[in-house]
């Protein structure tokens, strides 16, 4: 008869299993100098997974339009990071008033070159497809949907920024004229800042709105296999 030697009451130098409840304050959360100073960002992408979201925060203005942070979140915290932010929108509202809404150009082919204006919607969803909102002034015929890699071609990820920050709670705070979101690490013994975001106010609602997308469940297949509900605007 064999024994396990975990069973074997003659060993005595295997360590005792440590069991712990953990507890997180995250008001109490570390933040270093680089991270306080956070990032300015007027748009974001929003790349969907099956067990993790991706949020791209970009800048996309200037002659040089670039990822300013790359944040992985968890699924089920996108999903908190939503219903946060959605009850701060409520909140600004009966403090300041209607959330602005994004200013529009009177005459968008009187701006021209990479310095011009944000023109586009400040949030694109990348889960397969992004769209793009057309100016009140420009043609009524359709414009034609980008892919991901016409918009990553467009935008500068710096080797720092593209591994990503990893963050499974958020902390949302808002002023009369910014948002600012404070990703945080939760682990033991100590959690951790690992990026912070600014955005104006008019950029915030296209941020909830793509986020509600993204943790949309897909649509079921149809025949063949092909999914239903309206196809990508």
């Amino acid at each position: 008869m064999s024994t396990h030697p975990e069973n074997d009451p003659q060993r005595e130098d295997l360590p005792e299993p440590i069991h712990g409840q953990v507890r997180h304050s995250n008001v109490s959360a570390r933040i270093s100098d680089e991270v306080s100073v956070g990032v300015f960002s007027n748009g974001v992408m929003i790349l969907s997974g099956m067990h993790e979201s991706v949020l791209d925060f970009a800048m996309r203005m200037g002659e040089t339009q670039r990822i300013v942070t790359r944040v992985i979140l968890p699924n089920p915290v996108a999903r908190q990071f939503g219903n946060v932010l959605q009850e701060n929108m409520r909140h600004y509202e009966s403090n300041f008033g209607m959330l602005p809404n994004m200013p529009k150009l009177r005459n968008p082919e009187a701006v021209s070159g990479a310095t011009s204006p944000l023109v586009e919607n400040s949030s694109e969803q990348i889960s397969g497809d992004a769209g793009s909102d057309i100016p009140a002034e420009a043609p009524q015929s359709p414009a034609p949907t980008p892919s991901i890699d016409d918009i990553y071609d467009e935008l500068k990820i710096p080797e720092s920024v593209a591994a990503g920050r990893y963050a499974n709670a958020v902390m949302v705070r808002h002023s009369g004229t910014e948002f600012c979101f404070d990703f945080i690490a939760n682990f033991y013994p100590r959690s951790v800042v690992t990026s912070r975001v600014y955005m104006a106010v008019p950029h915030v609602p296209p941020v909830l709105s793509s986020i509600l997308r993204s943790m949309q469940p897909p649509s079921p297949p149809g025949p063949g296999g092909l999914p239903t509900g309206p196809s990508p605007n």
